[in-house]
C-alpha cells in the first residue's frame, strides 16, 4: 500500500509538500532567533558624527537612524528615510532596498544625503561600542558612525 501511495504522482506532491513544510517551520525558527538578535540595534535613535571618518559639516542638519523590531526609519539631511533589516549577534546587518521621501535637496544637505545614501547601501555589518554605532562594509572598513540621539 504504501509502494502504491509513494509511486503516485499524489504521493511524491504529498512528500514535497511536507519536506516544504519542515524547511519552512526550520526557518521561521532562525528568523525568531535572527529578531531578538536586533534587539541592542533598537535601543536608540542613532545621530550620524562621521562619514568614512570625516565629521559632517556643522551646518547640515545631522542625519539620523532608528532600529525598531525589523524596521529602519531616519533622515538623510534632507528627506525622511525607511527600509526592513536583519542584524544577528555576530554583527551582521543586512538592509532591505532604501526609500526615501522625495524632497529637492540642494547644497549641503543634498552632499550629506547623497553621501549617506551611498554608504548606506554598502553596509553589511554592524559595531556597537559604549555610545557609538559604526556601520561597515564587508571588508570591515568603517562607513558610517553614529552616536546615541541626545534628548
Amino acid at each position: 500500500m504504501i509502494k502504491k501511495i509513494l509511486g503516485s504522482i499524489a504521493g511524491q506532491l504529498f512528500i514535497v509538500l511536507m519536506a516544504l513544510a519542515i524547511v519552512s517551520a526550520c526557518s521561521m525558527g532562525l528568523k525568531a532567533n535572527d529578531s531578538t538578535t536586533q534587539a541592542p540595534l533598537d535601543k536608540n535613535t542613532w545621530q550620524l558624527t562621521a562619514i568614512e571618518g570625516k565629521a559632517i559639516p556643522p551646518e547640515a542638519a545631522a542625519p539620523t537612524l532608528k532600529f525598531e523590531n525589523g524596521r529602519l526609519t531616519g533622515f538623510t539631511g534632507c528627506n525622511r528615510l525607511f527600509a526592513s533589516y536583519v542584524a544577528s549577534s555576530t554583527g551582521s546587518l543586512a538592509l532591505s532596498a532604501l526609500g526615501t521621501t522625495k524632497m529637492a535637496c540642494m547644497g549641503t544637505g543634498g552632499d550629506l544625503e547623497r553621501a549617506v545614501l551611498k554608504a548606506l547601501q554598502e553596509v553589511d555589518l554592524y559595531a556597537l561600542m559604549p555610545g557609538q554605532l559604526n556601520l561597515l562594509d564587508a571588508n570591515h572598513k568603517v562607513l558610517l558612525t553614529y552616536a546615541p540621539e541626545k534628548q
